[in-house]
């Protein structure tokens, strides 16, 4: 009977370690979702932020709210680490004498917890989850090979654009510029993009295009008759900027297509995450190896003190 209430209880926790993985990993992907869309959560802080502090740092913003969404697992993984450290003192400590029970329980008190372990090393894989996710996103984006096509904006043919190689015919609002510094973990850019209008339109009319600015505009960048080349992608602006242009009064298309200057460009901001959370998922995993290596030694010093005393305990007064 006790050993049918033990498997029952190891069974139990398993599936509460799975769910709580799972919780954390999907509170993970999620609010990256929502980092790269800018929506929900990450939306009301990046505006909280720029109110605030004139800045967003979307980076420290992801990796708190992750952290406070998920605490309940934390907690939860607290309170079992705390029962595995009383049970490894019980277990380590129940043969020595007062003086050596003291002290195996202060060297049991510092070891790791298996279930804490098992926690950074969930935060890990959930790092890995979120890098795949993040590169499959990536792969998805519109590519730079393949026919160019010519739009000319207020024609037809721009009502309903194909993404992908795209030459822009209009008139760049160059007055409207707005730029956008990106400071992640790893890397910082600044990108600047301009509202590109129907040749001849007026400052009034709804937004349907952008075009990125780069850092000096020259002829492979700027062509005599108003033609920018490049990669259209359908919503493709930092949800930052729609905001900007909104709160500067323009009506900005729904949808609306940017023409970013190279497919590299277009990549950069899910590059950059990917690597970030490639470096936070090792960190976790070298992190996890050293509490793992630190757990052993400890309880190969219990064991090793526990065999030196037990025969002094055992022996004739």
């Amino acid at each position: 009977m006790q050993h049918d209430e033990i498997e029952r209880r190891t069974r139990r926790r398993r599936r509460v370690r799975s769910l709580l993985a799972i919780w954390a990993v999907f509170v993970s992907v999620f609010l990256l979702w929502q980092t790269l869309t800018y929506r929900g959560l990450m939306a009301l802080a990046a505006e909280w932020q720029f109110n605030t502090f004139g800045r967003y740092y979307p980076s420290l913003t992801y990796i708190l709210l992750a952290t406070i969404i998920a605490s309940p697992v934390l907690w939860l993984l607290r309170g079992r680490r705390r029962r595995d450290d009383e049970r490894d003192g019980d277990r380590d400590g129940d043969r020595h004498d007062d003086t050596t029970m003291t002290e195996a329980a202060q060297v049991a008190a510092k070891l790791p917890g298996r279930n804490f372990i098992r926690a950074i090393l969930g935060v890990a894989g959930g790092c890995v989850v979120a890098c795949l996710v993040v590169l499959i996103a990536m792969a998805s984006l519109p590519s730079d090979v393949g026919q160019v096509q010519r739009i000319a904006i207020g024609s037809p043919a721009a009502m309903e654009p194909r993404t992908g190689p795209t030459e822009l015919v209009g008139s760049v609002l160059r007055s409207r510029t707005a730029g956008l510094n990106q400071e992640l973990l790893v890397a910082r850019r600044t990108i600047r993009f301009a509202p590109m209008l129907s040749p001849g339109g007026n400052n009034r009319e709804a937004l349907h295009f952008f075009v990125e600015i780069g850092a000096d505009e020259n002829a492979a960048t700027l062509q005599s008759d108003g033609t920018r080349e490049g990669v259209l992608r359908r919503h493709g602006l930092p949800g930052e900027l729609v905001r900007l242009f909104q709160y500067a009064g323009y009506e900005v298309a729904d949808p609306y297509y940017v023409l970013f200057a190279s497919r590299s460009a277009l990549q950069w901001p899910y590059r950059v995450a990917a690597i970030q959370l490639a470096i936070v998922g090792l960190i976790c995993l070298i992190a996890a190896g050293g509490l793992h290596v630190r757990r052993e030694r400890l309880r190969r010093h219990l064991r090793d003190q526990d065999e030196v005393i037990a025969p002094a305990t055992t022996s004739p007064a």
